[in-house]
């Protein structure tokens, strides 16, 4: 209050918005305190395990996330900047590296179902599709493949949290609905990160359903555990 210059009911306000976004946590007795976060790279395990899928399978998932898909509608943003520092450390960019950046918004049943934001190092993305306003139909593969650094697979991260006021407002949430973080790397074929994708997801609007099959191919004992 002194240092701001307003009043204990402003502060009140201030540590309600807090304590909504999972920011702040307030104990009886014990006062408001500072929520532990997730610090990304910190509490990684012992490295991403690659799911290899077919070239179809691949092209779909990207779709999935941030292109037009069963979506009514996809507003789109094209746009040149600076990369964010989580999208410099996943695209293995020096600080102020420029990137493309294709935000989208998409909507299913008149209502905002996910945004999409997905970052292409700015030099591969000279020309093509990738700069245009508008939905990908085959999704962001094609441009990158032309561009000649084909994806040949891709990692996620996951996580959850409560969303800031503009993404609560931008994907009209309601109050205490967390949202659901993704972040898709996606890499060529000497394992170089050549674009990535964090997509915001309401909790209450989306399952995520992920399928992974186990190779065989490369057991060398016939004969299983205890037979």
């Amino acid at each position: 209050m002194d240092q701001y210059g307003v009043s204990r009911n402003t502060i009140r306000l201030a540590l309600g918005l807090l304590r909504s976004e999972g920011l702040v946590i307030t104990g009886q007795g014990r006062g408001s305190f500072v929520a532990e976060m997730v610090a990304g790279a910190a509490h990684r395990g012992p490295g991403p395990q690659r799911h290899v899928v077919d070239r179809h399978s691949l092209d779909r998932q990207i779709i999935e996330f941030g292109e037009p898909g069963d979506a009514d509608r996809v507003d789109v943003t094209v746009t040149t900047r600076t990369a964010p520092s989580v999208i410099a450390d996943a695209l293995r960019l020096p600080a102020g590296a420029r990137v493309l950046e294709r935000r989208r918004v998409l909507f299913r049943d008149r209502q905002p179902s996910q945004t999409a934001d997905t970052y292409v190092p700015e030099e591969l993305a000279a020309d093509g599709d990738i700069r245009r306003s508008a939905p990908l139909t085959h999704g962001i593969a094609p441009a990158l493949e032309q561009a000649g650094r084909p994806i040949s697979g891709h990692v996620d991260e996951i996580t959850v949290r409560m969303p800031s006021p503009v993404e609560a407002q931008e994907l009209q949430i309601a109050t205490g609905v967390p949202v659901v973080a993704l972040l898709r790397t996606a890499y060529d074929a000497t394992d170089v990160p050549v674009c990535a994708t964090i997509a915001l997801l309401p909790g209450d609007r989306h399952l995520l359903r992920y399928s992974v099959v186990v190779d065989r191919s490369g057991d060398s004992d016939p004969h299983p555990e205890g037979a």
